[in-house]
């Protein structure tokens, strides 16, 4: 396997970790200790480029095929999760959309894997 398709394939699995820790320590603020939002709103901020991270990857590592493009799918899923919450916090039917999101960016995540 070349180089840049490990660095890809590490970057892929982290994120997928990251992913279920995110939505795990949303589980424990929503049912244990509601302090834990801040951890949520700041641990998102370590993970939340590596599918554009990806996505440009797959053009210096030549990987083509559904991995190039649902990487980009997940960085604009991560961008519409940030809006979700940022921008649309007040229309209760967009903010809804949150955990969609996190739901389909776990999906793409293991699609990627």
């Amino acid at each position: 396997m070349q180089v840049w398709g490990f660095i890809f394939k590490v970057m892929a699995w982290t994120f997928l970790v990251c992913i279920v820790a995110q939505v795990f320590i949303a589980g424990i603020a929503t049912f244990a200790d509601t302090s834990s939002w801040e951890t949520h709103k700041s641990f998102v901020k370590i993970f939340a480029l590596a599918p554009l991270l990806m996505f440009l990857l797959t053009f210096v590592g030549r990987i083509k095929g559904p991995k190039r493009w649902v990487s980009l799918g997940l960085f604009v899923l991560v961008v519409f999760q940030f809006l979700s919450i940022q921008v649309f916090s007040s229309t209760g039917i967009i903010a809804a959309l949150h955990p969609v999101i996190a739901l389909l960016l776990f999906w793409g995540s293991v699609k990627t894997v």
